[in-house]
């Protein structure tokens, strides 16, 4: 059987795992072998995202490297959702949005107060985000959500359900950010909907 081979060194934990759904979506029934350095962070967000995916990876250590064994999808499971989840953004009319604000997210977890509560209680917002929302805009420390595997998964099922996922260009030009999961917008756009009350800010 034919097994997919993904190198990821030196990329950050978003682009890896970006990159691991990317190819489970494009090769549905291969097994993947994944090949990454010493980054245990690195090892540990993918084995987490291989398991909710239900592709639980063998891991083990070739050299100075760590090898993540991926294995086979069932074929009881195809995967029609990722399939058509692409297609509900371009069915909602464009009227669907009104009286809906856009949300600007400035931080990784309300506070202050324990962090770890705060930020589960932040994606809990997110996970009930109202799917006509127009965009969601993620600037300043909330950028930290990029490197958590639950915030990134959550932002992508926002996406696929319709509400556009946007990243501050400053932010990410500030923070070193060149390879972002989500698309950029340019500062001036938020800003001035922000100048004029339009955004709900978390």
């Amino acid at each position: 059987m034919d097994i997919l081979t993904l190198e990821l060194f030196d990329v950050t934990v978003s682009r890896a795992l970006l990159d691991v759904k990317n190819a489970m979506e494009r090769h549905p029934g291969l097994p993947i072998r994944i090949l990454v350095d010493s980054d245990e962070m690195l090892r540990l967000n993918l084995t987490r995202f291989l398991e909710r995916q239900g592709r639980p990876a063998t891991l083990r250590a070739v050299g100075s490297q760590w090898q993540l064994e991926v294995p086979a999808a069932p074929h009881s499971t195809p995967p029609p959702a990722i399939v058509l989840q692409p297609l509900q953004p371009r069915q909602a009319p464009a009227r669907a949005t009104e009286g809906l604000r856009p949300v600007l997210l400035l931080r990784s977890a309300f506070t202050p107060g324990e962090r770890a509560l705060g930020r589960q209680l932040l994606l809990g917002v997110l996970e009930h985000l109202d799917p006509r929302t127009p965009w969601i805009l993620l600037a300043h420390a909330a950028l930290e959500l990029l490197e958590d595997p639950r915030a990134l998964e959550i932002l992508q099922g926002l996406q696929a359900r319709g509400v556009a996922v946007r990243l501050s260009q400053g932010s990410l030009d500030f923070l070193g950010h060149s390879d972002a999961p989500f698309e950029p917008m340019a500062d001036v756009e938020w800003q001035s909907v922000l100048g004029r009350g339009g955004c709900t800010v978390l």
